[in-house]
């Protein structure tokens, strides 16, 4: 049973991209539990302080327990679950958005502020009024795992948005830590969250953009279509842009190589150089699948050649252009003789095979700028700006060019062709459609009086080929490499 080939809409996940995102989900969601885990056995048993990295301790409870608990909620909302799954997944969502609340309760007064100190360890105090964004990251991220299977609805576009506002906050709180890293002017270690919490919202923030790319507006970046391949080129480029030309301006404002009045200038030359340079990449990689897709609606797919619509297209401006030009312009129509022959005796295998043949010959004997087009089961058209005579010595050229390649291939068939041709001869009234039809009627013409030729019993060179092995045939042509017939002789019984 032959395989089936699967066609993938431009929206749909590319299978490929699904499977490297399954697979970047489990890493990140384990590098969190593991992390996790680590803070609240540390929490338990501060000896294990001295043999384990700083970077991966000093999370407080609270950011730990949500951590776990989003982790859990993340894996449980994997596609493909059953029902109940996705439910007890739903109530590690909620526990997420309580335990990373607790914080915020310590200024409240009696058992509530209580809680939330402990929670704390040390109490937090509003910020303006405001959450703090780590906090609050962890609570919006417990409310997107709740909706994160919503399909195209309202709530699915709820979902997209409040996971845009986790990735946003977390890209705050990323930039906070990597400028007080680097001493950027107006930044502060002093308010950025440990480490450890950090990578694990952030990691967590992948898995929820991920798995929300199965549903909503984020499978741009993981669809089959031209537009998802550009997005996947872009996004990592768009992401360290930013973060590179600040890291830039901090390093030349310190080191001072450049008097700081320049260095705005200079960064904005350098960020418009690079718009420009990923303007031209992007558009040539634009025109190159734009070629490719014409290719697939213009090109017969077995030959190679133009197919009906290919040809009619650019035919029809080649021949425009030469009506205009004054130019010469003519259309040879060429027909296989032997096709449906070729099919019954041989096999439809080996008639794809003679017509890719057959497209071989032609593309060989006109030049490159001759539109050459399949327009039916074995039939060609060409068009170029030639005039009556070079048809006529073009079509000797290709009837000799068969009989060379008839005789010296070692193949099951002879290549035998038909030929009319037509030029164009008023150029005020002819049309592209006219010139083949007249085209079409020569050939026939010649086909007839080839057929009865063939009646009359005139002479012709046969070439000898087997058919599986039970009988033999020929396929005769006349002097000019015209017209096959095919004449069946049973093999002798072997003594």
């Amino acid at each position: 049973m032959g395989s089936r080939i699967q066609i993938f809409s431009p929206d749909q996940t590319d299978p490929r991209q699904q499977h490297r995102l399954f697979l970047v989900d489990q890493i990140c969601l384990f590098i969190v539990v593991q992390i996790a885990l680590i803070n609240l056995i540390w929490r338990i048993f501060p000896s294990i302080d001295s043999a384990m990295p700083a970077t991966l301790l000093h999370m407080r409870v609270s950011t730990a327990g949500a951590t776990l608990c989003a982790a859990l909620a993340l894996f449980l909302a994997e596609a493909g679950r059953a029902t109940r799954i996705l439910r007890i997944s739903q109530a590690f969502a909620l526990l997420t958005v309580l335990v990373a609340a607790l914080p915020l309760l310590a200024p409240a007064p009696g058992a509530l502020g209580e809680i939330g100190r402990v929670a704390g360890s040390p109490p937090l105090s509003l910020w303006h009024g405001m959450p703090p964004m780590r906090e609050l990251a962890f609570m919006l991220l417990g409310v997107v795992i709740l909706l994160i299977r919503s399909g195209n609805s309202i709530v699915g576009y709820i979902a997209d948005g409040l996971t845009s506002a986790v990735c946003f906050l977390v890209l705050v709180l990323l930039s906070d830590l990597l400028f007080g890293l680097v001493h950027i002017p107006g930044s502060s270690m002093a308010s950025v969250p440990p480490i450890a919490s950090l990578v694990c919202v952030a990691l967590m923030a992948l898995v929820a953009v991920l798995q929300r790319a199965e549903h909503g507006i984020f499978s741009v970046f993981v669809g089959y279509g031209i537009g998802s391949r550009i997005a996947r080129i872009l996004i990592p480029i768009l992401l360290v842009l930013p973060f590179s030309r600040e890291l830039l301006r901090a390093r030349l404002m310190n080191l001072g190589l450049v008097p700081e009045h320049y260095v705005t200038p200079i960064l904005t030359s350098v960020a418009t150089i690079v718009a420009i340079t990923l303007l031209v990449v992007l558009s040539r990689l634009i025109n190159r699948m734009q070629s490719e897709i014409q290719d697939l609606t213009l090109r017969d797919e077995l030959t190679g050649l133009y197919s009906v619509r290919g040809f009619n297209l650019l035919a029809e401006q080649a021949f425009r252009h030469a009506r205009r030009a004054q130019s010469p312009f003519g259309v040879l129509f060429i027909d296989m003789d032997n096709l449906k022959l070729i099919n019954d005796e041989l096999g439809h295998s080996t008639g794809s095979v003679s017509l890719v043949e057959t497209a071989k010959l032609l593309t060989a004997n006109f030049r490159e700028t001759d539109v050459i087009g399949r327009v039916g089961g074995d039939e060609f058209v060409v068009a170029g700006e030639f005039n009556s005579d070079e048809m006529a010595a073009i079509v000797n050229r290709v009837r000799s060019a068969a009989a060379l390649k008839n005789h010296g291939a070692k193949k099951h068939f002879s290549i035998s062709l038909s030929v009319g041709f037509a030029a164009m001869e008023h150029p005020a009234t002819e049309t592209l459609k006219g010139l083949v039809a007249k085209a079409d009627m020569k050939m026939y013409k010649e086909k007839r009086k080839k057929k009865k030729m063939a009646q009359a019993g005139e002479p012709v060179q046969s070439e000898v080929f087997r058919i599986g092995g039970a009988q033999t045939a020929s396929i005769g042509t006349n002097h000019n490499g015209g017209a096959g017939v095919f004449r069946e002789v049973r093999k002798p019984a072997d003594h």
